[in-house]
C-alpha cells in the first residue's frame, strides 16, 4: 500500500524538526508526492536516489520556466527593483546557455588543482581558531569554529580586504535569511563590489574580483548585475554552506561517540568526515526549486508542465536502496560517495572541492588538538535542523 502523505506536510513543524522520516513515506508513496506551500504553490516532492538523480539532469526539467510557457514572457530586467535584478542573474536560476557562459567565467577557480593551493593558508588559520578555543574553554561551534573559515577564505579567494570582511558577513547572513532586510543587504553590497571593482581595474589584484572586473569583449562581455549576481553567489553559498556542514559534523560526532573516538584516534579519517556528514545532513535539503517544462514522467508518476519539481537531497542521501542503514551515522561505511549532497550535472556545487577542503582540515585540527571536546548542552534540547542559526556551545 502506498504510503499516504498530507498535502502541505513538508511545513508541519514536527516535519520540520525531522523531516527523514517524511522523505521515506515520499519515497513509498509510489510517484511524486504534491505538496502546496505556505504561498499556495503547487510542488512535486521526488525523495528517491534514482529518480532525484534522473530529475537533477533531466531535459525538460529547469529554471527558466517563462522561454518555454507560451504567454508568460519573464519581466523586462530593466524595469525590476535592483535587488530582484541581481536575484534573477544567479546561477543557481539560470539555465544554459547563460548559465553555462557564467559559469564558465569563475569555474577554473574552484577546481580541485586551484583550491589545493589554499591547503596551508586554512590550515594555519584553522590552527589559531582551535588554538584560541583552548583558551576560552567554553566556545560556540558556528561563531568560535565554523564561520570564520569559509568566510575568510572565500573572501581572500574574491579580493575582499579583511577589515571590509564582517560588515560582508552581516550583508551575507541578511540576504541568506530572506528577510525584510534582505533586498536592502544586497543593495549594499552591490554599492560596495562597485566600488571594489572600479578600484581592482585601476590597480589589479591577484583575485576573483579583478579577473571579472577585467574588460570582456563578445560572449564573454560581464555586465554590472551579472558581476554583482556571480560574486553574491559565490561569497553566500560559499559561506553558509560549509558553516552549516562543519557545524553538523561537531554534533554528529559528539551525539555519536564511538565515531568521534576512531576520528581522534585516527585524524586521517577527516575526509570520510565530511562525505558522511554531507551524506547524513548535508547543506542542502532541496535543490532550488525547479520547473517542469513540459509533462513529465518521473518518479513513477507525472508531473504537469509549469508546475514546479522539488528534488529532495536529504531524500535521495537516505535511500535504502542506495545505501546501507541509511539512517545510522558511520564514518567507516563504503558506499558514502554515492551521495548527492553537491547535486549532479550542469548545476553540481561550484565550491564543492574547496567545501570538502575546509571541512577536513577543521575536523582533523580538531581531533588531534581538542580530543576533549564535548557538548556543553543536552542533545536532546538541540534543534538538529537549525544548529547553524542557533549556535552549538561546547566544552574544550
Amino acid at each position: 500500500m502506498a504510503a499516504v502523505v498530507g498535502v502541505s506536510e513538508l511545513w508541519d513543524p514536527a516535519v520540520r524538526h525531522d523531516p527523514h522520516g517524511f522523505y521515506d513515506r515520499v519515497r513509498d508513496s509510489g510517484g511524486p508526492v504534491l505538496q502546496i506551500d505556505p504561498a499556495g504553490n503547487r510542488f512535486w516532492v521526488i525523495a528517491g536516489h534514482a529518480d532525484v538523480l534522473a530529475g537533477l539532469h533531466h531535459p525538460a526539467i529547469g529554471h527558466e520556466v517563462h522561454r518555454h510557457r507560451p504567454g508568460h514572457p519573464a519581466p523586462e530586467h530593466r524595469d525590476l527593483p535592483e535587488a530582484a535584478r541581481i536575484e534573477a542573474r544567479q546561477l543557481i536560476t539560470l539555465d544554459p546557455p547563460e548559465h553555462t557562459r557564467l559559469r564558465g567565467l569563475v569555474s577554473g577557480d574552484f577546481t580541485a588543482r586551484a583550491t589545493a593551493r589554499l591547503e596551508r593558508w586554512i590550515g594555519d588559520l584553522a590552527d589559531r581558531l582551535v588554538a584560541r578555543a583552548r583558551r576560552q574553554g567554553r566556545v560556540d561551534a558556528v561563531t568560535d569554529l565554523a564561520d570564520p573559515v569559509p568566510v575568510n577564505v572565500i573572501a581572500e579567494l574574491v579580493g575582499i580586504p579583511e577589515p571590509d570582511r564582517p560588515q560582508f558577513r552581516a550583508w551575507s547572513a541578511a540576504i541568506v535569511s530572506a528577510s525584510a532586510d534582505g533586498p536592502a543587504a544586497t543593495v549594499a553590497f552591490a554599492a560596495y563590489l562597485d566600488d571594489l571593482v572600479a578600484r581592482r581595474r585601476v590597480d589589479p589584484a591577484d583575485d576573483l574580483v579583478s579577473r571579472l572586473a577585467a574588460d570582456r569583449d563578445g560572449a564573454d562581455r560581464l555586465d554590472r548585475d551579472d558581476l554583482v549576481a556571480l560574486v553574491q553567489l559565490l561569497l553566500i553559498a560559499g559561506q553558509e554552506t560549509t558553516v552549516d556542514l562543519i557545524v553538523n559534523g561537531i554534533r554528529l560526532l559528539l551525539t555519536h561517540p564511538e565515531q568521534w573516538r576512531a576520528l581522534r584516534d585516527r585524524p586521517a579519517l577527516a575526509a570520510a568526515v565530511v562525505e558522511e556528514t554531507l551524506r547524513f545532513r548535508g547543506p542542502v535539503e532541496i535543490v532550488p526549486p525547479r520547473h517542469a517544462f513540459q509533462d513529465v514522467e518521473l518518479a513513477g508518476g507525472r508531473i504537469p508542465a509549469f508546475d514546479r519539481v522539488g528534488l529532495s537531497l536529504w531524500g535521495a542521501n537516505r535511500d535504502p536502496a542506495v545505501f546501507d542503514r541509511p539512517h545510522v551515522y558511520d564514518i567507516h561505511r563504503t558506499d558514502v560517495r554515492r551521495h548527492l549532497a553537491f547535486g549532479y550535472g550542469i548545476h553540481f556545487c561550484l565550491g564543492a572541492h574547496l567545501a570538502r577542503l575546509e571541512s577536513r582540515i577543521m575536523f582533523e585540527r580538531i581531533a588531534d588538538q581538542l580530543p576533549d571536546l564535548r557538548l556543553a548542552v543536552d542533545p536532546a534540547t538541540l534543534d538538529g535542523f537549525r544548529l547553524h542559526r542557533d549556535g552549538l556551545p561546547l566544552d574544550v
